[in-house]
Protein backbone atom coordinates (compact mmCIF):
# COMPACT_ATOMS: atom_id res chain seq x y z
CA UNK A 1 0.00 0.00 0.00
CA UNK A 2 3.13 2.50 0.79
CA UNK A 3 5.65 3.77 -1.27
CA UNK A 4 9.23 2.31 -1.46
CA UNK A 5 10.24 5.93 0.08
CA UNK A 6 9.08 4.78 3.64
CA UNK A 7 11.48 1.87 5.39
CA UNK A 8 9.59 -1.20 5.93
CA UNK A 9 11.07 -1.32 9.26
CA UNK A 10 10.39 1.27 11.48
CA UNK A 11 10.67 -0.78 14.79
CA UNK A 12 13.18 1.47 17.09
CA UNK A 13 16.32 -0.13 18.43
CA UNK A 14 17.76 -1.64 21.75
CA UNK A 15 18.88 1.93 22.87
CA UNK A 16 15.81 3.29 21.71
CA UNK A 17 13.47 1.22 23.58
CA UNK A 18 15.40 1.44 26.73
CA UNK A 19 16.11 4.80 27.14
CA UNK A 20 12.36 5.54 26.50
CA UNK A 21 11.70 2.71 29.49
CA UNK A 22 14.03 4.90 31.79
CA UNK A 23 12.27 8.44 30.77
CA UNK A 24 9.55 6.52 31.47
CA UNK A 25 10.24 5.24 34.67
CA UNK A 26 12.16 8.64 36.01
CA UNK A 27 14.94 6.81 36.29
CA UNK A 28 17.59 8.93 33.78
CA UNK A 29 19.95 10.82 35.48
CA UNK A 30 22.04 12.17 32.91
CA UNK A 31 20.80 12.78 29.31
CA UNK A 32 23.97 13.78 27.38
CA UNK A 33 22.15 13.47 24.27
CA UNK A 34 20.83 16.33 24.69
CA UNK A 35 21.31 19.24 22.16
CA UNK A 36 17.41 20.84 21.80
CA UNK A 37 18.71 24.09 23.66
CA UNK A 38 15.01 25.02 24.52
CA UNK A 39 15.60 22.45 27.13
CA UNK A 40 18.61 23.52 28.35
CA UNK A 41 18.43 26.40 29.53
CA UNK A 42 19.92 28.64 26.63
CA UNK A 43 17.44 29.51 24.56
CA UNK A 44 15.78 32.64 24.41
CA UNK A 45 12.85 31.62 24.81
CA UNK A 46 10.85 34.51 26.43
CA UNK A 47 12.97 37.35 24.48
CA UNK A 48 11.40 35.41 21.18
CA UNK A 49 8.01 35.20 23.04
CA UNK A 50 7.63 39.22 23.14
CA UNK A 51 9.59 39.65 19.81
CA UNK A 52 6.89 37.52 18.50
CA UNK A 53 4.09 39.25 20.44
CA UNK A 54 4.94 42.80 19.09
CA UNK A 55 4.80 42.20 15.69
CA UNK A 56 2.43 43.77 13.50
CA UNK A 57 -0.75 42.07 12.93
CA UNK A 58 -0.15 42.48 8.72
CA UNK A 59 -2.34 40.59 6.05
CA UNK A 60 -1.13 37.38 4.59
CA UNK A 61 1.70 37.79 1.99
CA UNK A 62 2.46 34.86 0.60
CA UNK A 63 6.03 35.21 -1.32
CA UNK A 64 8.10 32.00 -2.97
CA UNK A 65 11.25 33.12 -1.60
CA UNK A 66 9.98 34.93 1.72
CA UNK A 67 9.32 38.22 2.55
CA UNK A 68 11.88 40.73 1.32
CA UNK A 69 12.32 42.73 4.77
CA UNK A 70 13.11 38.99 6.24
CA UNK A 71 15.80 37.87 3.84
CA UNK A 72 17.59 40.96 4.15
CA UNK A 73 17.76 40.49 7.65
CA UNK A 74 18.68 37.44 6.99
CA UNK A 75 21.46 38.84 4.35
CA UNK A 76 22.37 41.25 6.90
CA UNK A 77 22.88 39.15 9.83
CA UNK A 78 25.47 37.12 7.35
CA UNK A 79 27.69 39.45 5.91
CA UNK A 80 30.96 40.64 7.31
CA UNK A 81 34.23 41.67 5.87
CA UNK A 82 35.14 40.15 3.24
CA UNK A 83 31.79 38.88 2.15
CA UNK A 84 28.89 40.46 0.77
CA UNK A 85 25.18 38.54 0.53
CA UNK A 86 22.51 40.52 -0.57
CA UNK A 87 18.77 39.63 -0.01
CA UNK A 88 18.44 38.68 -3.67
CA UNK A 89 20.95 35.25 -2.81
CA UNK A 90 18.54 34.19 0.16
CA UNK A 91 15.85 32.08 -0.01
CA UNK A 92 13.50 31.23 3.15
CA UNK A 93 12.59 27.63 4.46
CA UNK A 94 10.83 26.34 7.27
CA UNK A 95 13.75 24.71 8.36
CA UNK A 96 17.59 22.91 7.36
CA UNK A 97 15.42 19.83 6.47
CA UNK A 98 12.99 21.66 4.27
CA UNK A 99 15.89 23.09 2.97
CA UNK A 100 17.40 19.93 1.77
CA UNK A 101 14.24 18.55 0.46
CA UNK A 102 13.91 21.52 -1.57
CA UNK A 103 17.42 21.43 -3.26
CA UNK A 104 17.24 17.23 -3.61
CA UNK A 105 13.81 18.50 -5.41
CA UNK A 106 15.92 21.28 -7.91
CA UNK A 107 18.82 19.59 -8.56
CA UNK A 108 18.08 15.11 -8.59
CA UNK A 109 15.50 13.06 -10.67
CA UNK A 110 14.10 10.18 -9.19
CA UNK A 111 17.03 7.59 -8.60
CA UNK A 112 20.18 9.57 -8.95
CA UNK A 113 22.59 10.49 -6.18
CA UNK A 114 24.20 13.01 -4.16
CA UNK A 115 27.17 12.75 -2.03
CA UNK A 116 27.23 13.06 1.77
CA UNK A 117 29.69 12.53 4.42
CA UNK A 118 30.62 9.43 6.87
CA UNK A 119 30.27 9.77 9.79
CA UNK A 120 28.16 12.50 10.36
CA UNK A 121 24.20 13.46 11.28
CA UNK A 122 22.19 11.04 9.83
CA UNK A 123 19.54 13.12 8.36
CA UNK A 124 20.60 13.68 4.93
CA UNK A 125 19.51 10.02 3.73
CA UNK A 126 16.80 9.38 5.07
CA UNK A 127 15.23 12.69 3.76
CA UNK A 128 17.03 11.88 0.06
CA UNK A 129 15.29 8.70 0.44
CA UNK A 130 12.03 10.55 0.58
CA UNK A 131 12.76 12.40 -2.57
CA UNK A 132 13.63 9.47 -4.22
CA UNK A 133 17.11 10.32 -4.69
CA UNK A 134 19.92 8.15 -3.38
CA UNK A 135 22.62 9.04 -1.31
CA UNK A 136 26.86 7.97 -2.15
CA UNK A 137 28.41 8.01 1.44
CA UNK A 138 32.34 9.75 0.86
CA UNK A 139 34.58 9.03 4.14
CA UNK A 140 36.52 12.00 6.52
CA UNK A 141 39.59 10.19 7.47
CA UNK A 142 40.86 10.26 11.00
CA UNK A 143 44.76 10.43 11.44
CA UNK A 144 45.27 12.68 14.63
CA UNK A 145 42.78 15.27 12.35
CA UNK A 146 40.03 15.23 10.12
CA UNK A 147 40.20 15.59 6.92
CA UNK A 148 38.69 14.01 3.10
CA UNK A 149 39.62 11.00 1.68
CA UNK A 150 40.24 12.55 -1.37
CA UNK A 151 40.25 8.82 -3.33
CA UNK A 152 37.06 7.38 -1.96
CA UNK A 153 35.14 10.91 -3.04
CA UNK A 154 36.63 10.71 -6.88
CA UNK A 155 35.14 7.20 -6.72
CA UNK A 156 31.41 8.46 -6.31
CA UNK A 157 31.84 12.26 -8.01
CA UNK A 158 30.57 10.57 -11.48
CA UNK A 159 26.94 11.20 -12.27
CA UNK A 160 26.41 13.04 -8.46
CA UNK A 161 24.05 15.69 -8.66
CA UNK A 162 25.34 17.72 -5.54
CA UNK A 163 27.78 17.08 -2.84
CA UNK A 164 26.89 17.85 0.97
CA UNK A 165 29.03 19.07 3.09
CA UNK A 166 28.56 19.72 7.17
CA UNK A 167 30.34 22.54 7.74
CA UNK A 168 31.52 21.95 10.75
CA UNK A 169 30.24 18.83 10.90
CA UNK A 170 28.43 17.39 13.60
CA UNK A 171 29.02 14.99 15.32
CA UNK A 172 32.83 15.32 14.54
CA UNK A 173 32.74 19.39 14.83
CA UNK A 174 35.46 19.19 12.25
CA UNK A 175 35.76 21.60 8.81
CA UNK A 176 37.91 20.97 5.70
CA UNK A 177 41.07 22.60 5.83
CA UNK A 178 41.93 25.00 2.80
CA UNK A 179 43.69 22.12 0.44
CA UNK A 180 40.68 19.83 1.08
CA UNK A 181 38.04 23.08 0.27
CA UNK A 182 39.81 23.94 -3.39
CA UNK A 183 39.74 20.10 -4.05
CA UNK A 184 35.65 20.04 -3.25
CA UNK A 185 35.20 23.13 -5.14
CA UNK A 186 37.08 21.90 -8.01
CA UNK A 187 35.31 18.55 -7.75
CA UNK A 188 32.25 20.15 -8.18
CA UNK A 189 32.98 22.40 -10.81
CA UNK A 190 34.51 19.50 -13.12
CA UNK A 191 31.47 17.16 -12.48
CA UNK A 192 29.08 19.93 -12.56
CA UNK A 193 27.66 19.01 -9.49
CA UNK A 194 26.14 21.85 -6.83
CA UNK A 195 27.26 21.89 -3.32
CA UNK A 196 25.29 21.92 -0.84
CA UNK A 197 27.09 23.22 2.61
CA UNK A 198 25.30 22.94 5.67
CA UNK A 199 26.60 25.86 7.96
CA UNK A 200 24.02 25.28 10.55
CA UNK A 201 26.58 25.46 13.59
CA UNK A 202 28.74 27.85 11.91
CA UNK A 203 28.69 30.72 14.65
CA UNK A 204 29.74 28.28 17.10
CA UNK A 205 34.12 27.62 16.83
CA UNK A 206 35.18 26.09 19.74
CA UNK A 207 38.00 28.79 19.57
CA UNK A 208 36.30 32.09 19.52
CA UNK A 209 39.11 33.77 18.47
CA UNK A 210 39.23 31.66 15.50
CA UNK A 211 36.75 32.24 13.69
CA UNK A 212 35.77 29.01 11.07
CA UNK A 213 35.93 29.66 7.50
CA UNK A 214 33.26 30.44 5.70
CA UNK A 215 31.29 28.70 2.32
CA UNK A 216 29.83 32.68 2.28
CA UNK A 217 31.15 34.68 -1.33
CA UNK A 218 32.03 34.14 -4.64
CA UNK A 219 32.31 30.46 -5.25
CA UNK A 220 33.67 28.58 -8.48
CA UNK A 221 30.34 25.68 -8.40
CA UNK A 222 26.96 26.17 -7.69
CA UNK A 223 26.34 26.52 -3.89
CA UNK A 224 23.67 26.45 -1.69
CA UNK A 225 24.67 27.59 2.20
CA UNK A 226 22.18 26.38 4.61
CA UNK A 227 21.42 27.96 8.12
CA UNK A 228 18.50 28.70 10.44
CA UNK A 229 17.03 29.83 13.60
CA UNK A 230 17.40 26.58 15.36
CA UNK A 231 20.73 26.80 15.58
CA UNK A 232 21.90 30.65 15.26
CA UNK A 233 19.84 31.51 17.74
CA UNK A 234 18.39 28.45 19.61
CA UNK A 235 14.74 28.82 18.99
CA UNK A 236 13.89 25.28 16.60
CA UNK A 237 10.17 25.55 17.83
CA UNK A 238 10.29 28.13 15.39
CA UNK A 239 11.00 26.99 12.03
CA UNK A 240 12.82 29.04 9.99
CA UNK A 241 15.52 28.39 8.07
CA UNK A 242 17.21 29.65 4.97
CA UNK A 243 19.50 28.83 1.57
CA UNK A 244 22.03 31.30 0.35
CA UNK A 245 22.73 30.72 -3.25
CA UNK A 246 26.02 31.32 -5.00
CA UNK A 247 27.80 30.51 -7.77
CA UNK A 248 28.16 31.61 -11.36
CA UNK A 249 25.74 33.83 -12.41
CA UNK A 250 23.56 31.79 -14.96
CA UNK A 251 23.99 29.01 -12.51
CA UNK A 252 22.81 31.35 -9.52
CA UNK A 253 19.51 32.94 -11.49
CA UNK A 254 18.58 29.57 -12.69
CA UNK A 255 19.02 27.75 -8.99
CA UNK A 256 16.76 30.84 -7.98
CA UNK A 257 13.92 30.46 -10.56
CA UNK A 258 13.57 26.62 -9.32
CA UNK A 259 13.23 27.58 -6.12
CA UNK A 260 10.84 29.72 -6.22
CA UNK A 261 9.02 27.94 -7.95
CA UNK A 262 9.04 24.98 -5.81
CA UNK A 263 8.38 27.72 -3.06
CA UNK A 264 5.04 28.75 -5.13
CA UNK A 265 3.57 25.25 -4.44
CA UNK A 266 4.08 24.87 -0.33
CA UNK A 267 4.39 28.86 0.31
CA UNK A 268 6.04 27.12 3.84
CA UNK A 269 7.09 29.46 5.92
CA UNK A 270 4.56 31.52 8.18
CA UNK A 271 4.50 34.59 7.87
CA UNK A 272 4.11 36.05 11.70
CA UNK A 273 7.81 34.63 12.31
CA UNK A 274 9.00 36.15 8.62
CA UNK A 275 7.47 39.88 10.10
CA UNK A 276 9.85 39.42 13.17
CA UNK A 277 12.77 37.96 11.81
CA UNK A 278 14.62 41.41 12.10
CA UNK A 279 14.28 41.40 15.75
CA UNK A 280 14.48 37.72 16.48
CA UNK A 281 17.97 37.71 14.97
CA UNK A 282 19.15 40.85 17.32
CA UNK A 283 18.89 37.88 20.31
CA UNK A 284 21.65 35.36 18.14
CA UNK A 285 24.70 37.61 20.02
CA UNK A 286 23.72 37.06 23.84
CA UNK A 287 22.46 33.14 22.83
CA UNK A 288 25.96 32.33 21.09
CA UNK A 289 27.51 33.84 24.22
CA UNK A 290 25.48 31.47 26.26
CA UNK A 291 26.46 28.40 24.30
CA UNK A 292 29.98 29.18 24.38
CA UNK A 293 30.70 29.67 28.11
CA UNK A 294 28.66 26.35 27.74
CA UNK A 295 30.77 24.22 25.76
CA UNK A 296 33.64 25.33 27.27
CA UNK A 297 32.81 24.58 30.72
CA UNK A 298 31.76 21.20 29.56
CA UNK A 299 34.79 20.69 27.66
CA UNK A 300 36.92 21.69 31.18
CA UNK A 301 35.39 18.72 32.60
CA UNK A 302 35.64 16.49 29.55
CA UNK A 303 39.28 16.99 29.67
CA UNK A 304 39.38 15.97 33.19
CA UNK A 305 37.83 12.97 32.42
CA UNK A 306 40.36 11.66 29.62
CA UNK A 307 43.09 12.74 32.16
CA UNK A 308 41.94 10.19 34.41
CA UNK A 309 41.21 7.91 32.49
CA UNK A 310 43.32 7.80 29.64
CA UNK A 311 41.82 4.71 27.77
CA UNK A 312 38.74 7.47 26.87
CA UNK A 313 40.09 10.00 24.26
CA UNK A 314 38.12 12.93 23.39
CA UNK A 315 38.75 13.83 19.45
CA UNK A 316 39.71 17.14 18.19
CA UNK A 317 36.92 19.54 17.04
CA UNK A 318 36.72 22.54 15.34
CA UNK A 319 33.60 23.85 16.37
CA UNK A 320 29.76 22.61 17.44
CA UNK A 321 28.14 21.55 19.88
CA UNK A 322 29.19 17.80 20.06
CA UNK A 323 31.88 16.03 21.60
CA UNK A 324 33.25 12.90 20.40
CA UNK A 325 34.60 10.14 22.71
CA UNK A 326 36.93 7.06 21.26
CA UNK A 327 36.48 4.17 24.34
CA UNK A 328 38.36 0.70 24.26
CA UNK A 329 37.07 -1.75 21.57
CA UNK A 330 36.42 -4.31 24.20
CA UNK A 331 32.72 -4.56 23.24
CA UNK A 332 31.22 -2.29 20.52
CA UNK A 333 29.89 1.42 21.03
CA UNK A 334 26.41 0.25 21.45
CA UNK A 335 27.35 -2.40 24.23
CA UNK A 336 28.89 0.59 25.58
CA UNK A 337 25.74 2.68 25.45
CA UNK A 338 23.78 0.35 26.91
CA UNK A 339 25.98 -0.08 30.08
CA UNK A 340 25.99 3.44 30.23
CA UNK A 341 21.72 3.67 30.15
CA UNK A 342 22.27 1.06 33.07
CA UNK A 343 23.91 3.62 34.89
CA UNK A 344 21.03 6.16 33.90
CA UNK A 345 23.15 8.29 31.64
CA UNK A 346 22.66 8.51 28.02
CA UNK A 347 25.03 8.94 24.99
CA UNK A 348 24.50 8.22 21.45
CA UNK A 349 26.71 5.36 20.08
CA UNK A 350 29.07 5.96 17.34
CA UNK A 351 27.56 3.90 15.11
CA UNK A 352 24.44 6.30 14.51
CA UNK A 353 26.80 8.28 12.70
CA UNK A 354 28.50 6.13 10.60
CA UNK A 355 32.28 6.16 12.02
CA UNK A 356 33.98 3.85 9.99
CA UNK A 357 36.68 2.40 12.62
CA UNK A 358 36.81 2.15 16.28
CA UNK A 359 34.03 2.44 19.06
CA UNK A 360 32.80 5.86 19.60
CA UNK A 361 30.39 7.85 21.92
CA UNK A 362 28.64 10.93 21.29
CA UNK A 363 27.78 13.47 23.80
CA UNK A 364 25.99 16.83 23.26
CA UNK A 365 28.25 20.03 24.91
CA UNK A 366 25.56 22.57 25.49
CA UNK A 367 23.59 20.08 28.53
CA UNK A 368 23.60 21.98 31.80
CA UNK A 369 26.57 21.71 33.27
CA UNK A 370 25.98 19.95 36.63
CA UNK A 371 23.76 17.49 34.48
CA UNK A 372 26.91 17.01 32.03
CA UNK A 373 29.82 16.65 35.43
CA UNK A 374 27.46 13.92 36.69
CA UNK A 375 27.20 11.48 33.32
CA UNK A 376 30.73 11.93 33.25
CA UNK A 377 31.32 10.57 36.36
CA UNK A 378 28.76 7.43 35.25
CA UNK A 379 31.05 7.30 31.92
CA UNK A 380 34.68 7.50 34.35
CA UNK A 381 32.97 4.19 36.57
CA UNK A 382 31.99 2.48 33.76
CA UNK A 383 35.44 2.67 31.91
CA UNK A 384 36.94 1.79 35.10
CA UNK A 385 34.66 -1.60 35.04
CA UNK A 386 35.75 -1.98 31.73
Amino acid sequence: MFSRRIPEALEPNAWSVRLAALHAAGALVADLTDSNPTRTGLSPLAEAAGVLAAAPALPYDPAPLGLLPARAAVAASLTAPGIEVSPEQIVLTPSTSEAYSQLFRLLADPGEHVLAPAPSYPLCEPIARAEGVRVAHYALAFDGRWHLDRGALEAVAPGARALVLVEPNHPTGSCLDAEDRAFVEELAARHRMALVVDAVFADFARDPARPLPSWLGERRALTFVLGGLSKRCGLPHLKLGWIVVAGPEHERRGALAGLEWLGDLFLGVASPVQQALPDLLELRNGFAARVTERVATNLVALARLVAARPECTALPADGGWSAVLRVPATRTDEAWALALLERGVAVHPGHFYDFAAGEHLVVSLIVESATFAAGLEAIAAELRAG
